[in-house]
């Protein structure tokens, strides 16, 4: 676990970031309908990857799913992060001083 912020509770290492590690962790907490949704976004990747000989869009889409596995591990920082979200497009985004930088997300996730 990492070492929380004060006032906030301990927080889960994130999914490792593969494919399977990813769909394991959707298997075990996601609704079927995300983990089809999942299925569905990766096979579409690896076809476009195969197509275009670039691995870009395989990494794009492993990379985007592994932040929504790592939502789905925690339902009180779910609910929180759907929350959030439903501010954001009601009230707009919060303001500069309160948002996560992006050096945080790369020490966070390492993307």
């Amino acid at each position: 676990m990492t070492a929380p912020h004060r006032g906030q509770p301990p927080a889960l290492p994130p999914p490792a970031c593969t494919p399977a590690a990813i769909r394991t962790v959707l298997a075990a907490n996601a609704d079927p309908a995300t983990l089809r949704r999942y299925d569905a976004d990766l096979d579409a990747a690896f076809e476009q990857s195969r197509t275009d000989g670039d691995l870009t869009p395989l990494v794009e889409t492993v990379r985007r799913w592994r932040f929504e596995a790592d939502i789905w591990r925690d339902p009180a920082a779910r609910r929180e992060y759907q929350a959030r979200v439903s501010r954001y497009l009601t009230d707009g985004p919060p303001p500069q001083a309160q948002r996560v930088s992006r050096t945080q997300i790369r020490e966070k996730y390492g993307v």
